[in-house]
This record gives C-alpha cells, sequence and structure tokens, in this order.
C-alpha cells in the first residue's frame, strides 16, 4: 500500500510551479491566464513560476514532463498548480520519474486532464487536490 506524503499547502509569499503536462492553451488565450497570474498575486501572495512548455502548444510529451520534473525539483517552489487541463497528458506519464517526483513531494492542483497525473502522484505517494487550474477558477 501507498504512503501518502501531505506536504504543507502554499502560504503567502511561497512560489507555486504553473505548467501546462495537458496543453499549452495559455500560448493561445493569454488573457484569462494573466488574469489567473494577477489573482494568484494580488489575492493569495503566492508568486508563480511558469515553465518553458507553459505557454507552448505542441510541445512533446518529454517536454512537459521535463517541466514537471523541474517544478517538483526546485526547492523554492512549494506547490506545483496546472494552467489548464487539455486533452493528452496520459501521454506525458511513461516520462515521469516517480523516483525523482517522490522524493520532492509538493502539493499538486488540476482537473479535468490532469487526472491523469493526480493518479500517478497518489500511486507515487504525493497527495494532489482535483480542482482548481490558472486559467479557469482564477482566470474567469
Amino acid at each position: 500500500m501507498t504512503t501518502i506524503s501531505y506536504p504543507p499547502k502554499p502560504v503567502p509569499g511561497d512560489r507555486i510551479a504553473v505548467v501546462s503536462p495537458g496543453s499549452g492553451l495559455p500560448g493561445l488565450f493569454p488573457r484569462p491566464f494573466e488574469l489567473g497570474l494577477e489573482r494568484l498575486r494580488k489575492e493569495y501572495g503566492l508568486e508563480p513560476v511558469e515553465y518553458q512548455t507553459t505557454r507552448k502548444m505542441g510541445s512533446t510529451p518529454q517536454e512537459r514532463a521535463a517541466d514537471l520534473h523541474a517544478a517538483f525539483a526546485d526547492p523554492d517552489v512549494k506547490a506545483v498548480m496546472a494552467s489548464i487541463g487539455g486533452d493528452d497528458q496520459i501521454t506525458v506519464l511513461p516520462f515521469l520519474d516517480r523516483e525523482l517526483i517522490g522524493a520532492h513531494p509538493k502539493p499538486f492542483f488540476g482537473m479535468s486532464d490532469n487526472t491523469n497525473l493526480l493518479a500517478f502522484l497518489y500511486n507515487t505517494g504525493v497527495v494532489g487536490y482535483h480542482g482548481t487550474s490558472v486559467m479557469v477558477e482564477f482566470g474567469r
């Protein structure tokens, strides 16, 4: 049985990773994405950190996995949040390093296609929260 790690939730002043493991829609729809980032900063006091594929449509599964690895491995990042869902996040899962992510547990926030990643994290022992994304819940 997998033992789940419950790392601390982000608090004002924390840096949080903003990633697009399912789709780079922030590149096509920058306004709701920017509004979501602004709300994270002003209303929650968090500092969003974007990664290379966050605004990039057509990035490869390997590139999106590399962003997730960087987000989980960064000791200054206290949580990871999806920009939005998508349609092919499941293609990223085979490229994820379970040991790397499990060694740096952080809460993950996402829904829709991010359910694939939430299941992966659960099986890795990392807690995730089904709900909220930058563009949908914070950007609208």
